[in-house]
């Protein structure tokens, strides 16, 4: 479904952060990205969505396709409508809106024209915790119910894919495995295919089916889920596992 080809991707003319990235994320799949601080994950994701620009970035080789359509050089509004939407790092709802007036928001940037009901009642149906703070400021929810309402926006512009930038954020283990069951059921149940950066490789790679991991700016290993987690590189640095006294 999208395919990324040897991207390069160069900050204020002189940083590069990404250099000779490929990733593909099939219909339909949950697929992790894995690296340190600073590797190039979020620029992938920045690129994907079209947000470089708006902060001093810009794609300087390499290919985005969509269903073999080059979408590198669309302005965000026009990728979201291809059905692609951002899930930032850190929420980015609005907070001084209710939580109703945030998925209202989000009606904007609907592919498909529905009735507001049935959008927010498929959200409220994802996270019943929202339905009951409907009218409560979006500030003053629990980080976990951010989390949850960033989600359900992305749920009401009824995408084919959704970016989740570190969806496990400063949130309690608890609360991490609830928003992330909801994730597998949301790729499940309506095939929205999901690209997961996530620092906590273990949530990551339970659910997602295939992973690369980036460094650099470069993909420098990819596989299965269950290939990246015997891979002994993978459990020392990411899972945090030493190959030898598992041994």
């Amino acid at each position: 479904m999208l395919e990324i080809r040897n991207l390069e991707v160069v900050y204020q003319g002189v940083i590069q952060a990404l250099a000779d990235l490929s990733v593909t994320i099939p219909e339909g799949a949950i697929v992790a990205l894995l690296g340190a601080n600073g590797a190039g994950k979020t620029t992938t994701l920045k690129a994907i969505s079209g947000f470089l620009p708006l902060e001093g970035g810009r794609i300087t080789s390499g290919s985005i396709r969509i269903g073999g359509q080059d979408i590198a050089k669309l302005a965000p509004h026009q990728i979201v409508r291809r059905g692609v939407f951002h899930v930032r790092e850190g929420r980015h709802i609005f907070g001084d809106m209710t939580v109703e007036e945030n998925l209202i928001a989000a009606t904007f940037a609907q592919r498909h024209k529905r009735s507001r009901k049935d959008a927010f009642d498929e959200v409220y149906s994802y996270f019943p915790i929202l339905s009951t703070r409907r009218n409560q400021q979006a500030g003053y929810l629990s980080g976990g119910e951010q989390q949850m309402l960033a989600i359900g926006r992305a749920l009401v512009a009824d995408p084919s894919m959704i970016l989740l930038d570190e969806p496990s954020l400063g949130l309690a283990p608890l609360i991490v495995n609830e928003i992330f069951e909801i994730i597998s059921r949301i790729n499940r149940e309506k095939k929205v295919s999901i690209l997961l950066v996530e620092q906590n490789a273990v949530i990551a790679l339970k659910y997602a089916s295939y992973g690369y991991v980036v460094e650099s700016g470069r993909t420098v290993l990819e596989g299965t889920s269950q290939e990246l987690n015997s891979n002994e590189d993978i459990q020392k640095f990411y899972l945090g596992v030493d190959a030898a006294e598992a041994a």
